[in-house]
C-alpha cells in the first residue's frame, strides 16, 4: 500500500445514501451531503475529490452535477482530479455530469465497497478507462429514460420511435455494450412516422 503522504489527501463526499467505507480512512477527508463537500472543497486543496453517489431518487441526480459543476468552477478545485462512483450507467447522466466538467466517472457493484484508496490508486492507474467518453461510448446513443416515478425510469429505444420497452439481457448485453454497434435498429433507425 502506498504512504499517504505519496497518495496527498483526498476528499470525499457520500450522498446521499452513503456505502460503509472500506480501508484505510488516514488522509481522507469524509463530507456526507454536497454543501458539507463544497465547504472543505473551498477549505484547502486536495489531490483529489472523490464522490460516491447512491441515490435512488431520480432528482438527486440534478444535485450531483450541480455539485460537479461548482467543483469544475470554483478556482481553489478546478484543477483538482475528481472522480464520481455511481452504481449503474445512465446515459443522460453521464451527458449531464461531461457537461459539468467532469472527465472520470466508476461504475461499481451495488454490493461492492466504497474503498477510496483503490479507487485512488485505479484512477490514477487507469485514467482512460475510466473516463466519462469511456462509459458513453459503450451506451447506444439511442437510449431514452422516462421517469415513471420518483426512483424508477422506463428505457426505451429511440431509434424503433421510443416504443420498444429495454431491459434485462438485451438492455446489458446489447445496449449498454458496445454490440449495440451491431444491432438492427441502431443500423436502420426508424425515428420518422
Amino acid at each position: 500500500m502506498i504512504s499517504t503522504t505519496v497518495r496527498g489527501e483526498i476528499l470525499i463526499c457520500q450522498f446521499p445514501q452513503a456505502p460503509a467505507l472500506e480501508g484505510s480512512t488516514n488522509g481522507l477527508t469524509i463530507a456526507r451531503s454536497p454543501m458539507a463537500c463544497m465547504d472543505a472543497a473551498v477549505t484547502k486543496k486536495y489531490a483529489g475529490i472523490l464522490i460516491y453517489f447512491a441515490a435512488r431518487k431520480i432528482k438527486a441526480r440534478d444535485t450531483l452535477v450541480e455539485l460537479c459543476s461548482d467543483l469544475n468552477n470554483i478556482p481553489i478545485t478546478c484543477s483538482t482530479r475528481k472522480c464520481v462512483s455511481l452504481l449503474c450507467r445512465n446515459r443522460d447522466l453521464l451527458v449531464k455530469l461531461k457537461e459539468s466538467g467532469l472527465e472520470y466517472v466508476d461504475v461499481r457493484l451495488p454490493t461492492e465497497s466504497a474503498d477510496p484508496w483503490r479507487m485512488w490508486e485505479r484512477l490514477n492507474a487507469l485514467a482512460s478507462s475510466l473516463r466519462i467518453d469511456a462509459h458513453l461510448s459503450r451506451l447506444c446513443p439511442f437510449l431514452r429514460y422516462k421517469p415513471i416515478s420518483d426512483q424508477n425510469e422506463m428505457i426505451t429505444c429511440a431509434a424503433y420511435r421510443n416504443r420498444m420497452v429495454l431491459g434485462g439481457q438485451r438492455l446489458r448485453d446489447v445496449c449498454q455494450a458496445e454490440a449495440y454497434l451491431q444491432c438492427e435498429f441502431y443500423l436502420n433507425p426508424r425515428t420518422t412516422t
